[in-house]
């Protein structure tokens, strides 16, 4: 009968394939993590983007009142037109960073488990602050609408930085 130890011991030319194999997969997991944290960079452009999106149809809708229906008509074309403009924003950030598979809804709320609730408290308060301090209702949804928006633009900044940073310690 054989022995087993022969049999369970690589060959020397084995054993450095499988070290190679085990280099490459490492490679390989190293560029997904890369990849999967590129995804979640966000273009420049986004922030103030979103910010004049979030922002111009609030400023519409004040200067519409009191002007008659055609200024009605033309504040919720506007209003329409941002809806659109933040799926669309969405869409275009989505392809700056070469995301071809969305996430589903659950797993971007998880994300933002924090971030969003900070953001929308925070447009919030401003928004009772401006209505406690007497301002009127189209001052009052245009500065909770440009503290959300600002909100946004800041949470964009602080998770590109973190996914800098990530970045630079997988180089």
């Amino acid at each position: 009968m054989p022995s087993q130890e022969n049999e369970s011991a690589p060959l020397e030319g084995e054993g450095r394939s499988v070290a190679y194999a085990e280099d490459a997969l490492k490679g390989v997991e190293a560029a997904r993590e890369r990849a999967r944290l590129r995804s979640g960079l966000a273009p420049e452009w986004y922030g103030p983007a979103v910010v004049v999106t979030l922002v111009l149809p609030s400023v519409v809708q004040a200067w519409s009142q009191g002007r008659g229906g055609w200024a009605a008509l033309v504040a919720l074309v506007v209003s329409l037109l941002g809806l659109a403009a933040v799926l669309a924003l969405v869409r275009a950030a989505r392809r700056a960073a070469g995301v071809r598979v969305t996430r589903s809804l659950s797993s971007r709320l998880r994300r933002s488990r924090i971030a969003l609730p900070a953001v929308l408290a925070a447009g919030l308060l401003a928004g009772v602050c401006c209505w406690g301090f007497g301002a009127g209702g189209a001052a009052t949804r245009i500065t909770a609408f440009a503290v959300w928006g600002l909100g946004v633009w800041g949470v964009c900044i602080a998770r590109n930085a973190a996914i800098s940073r990530a970045l630079r310690e997988l180089a």
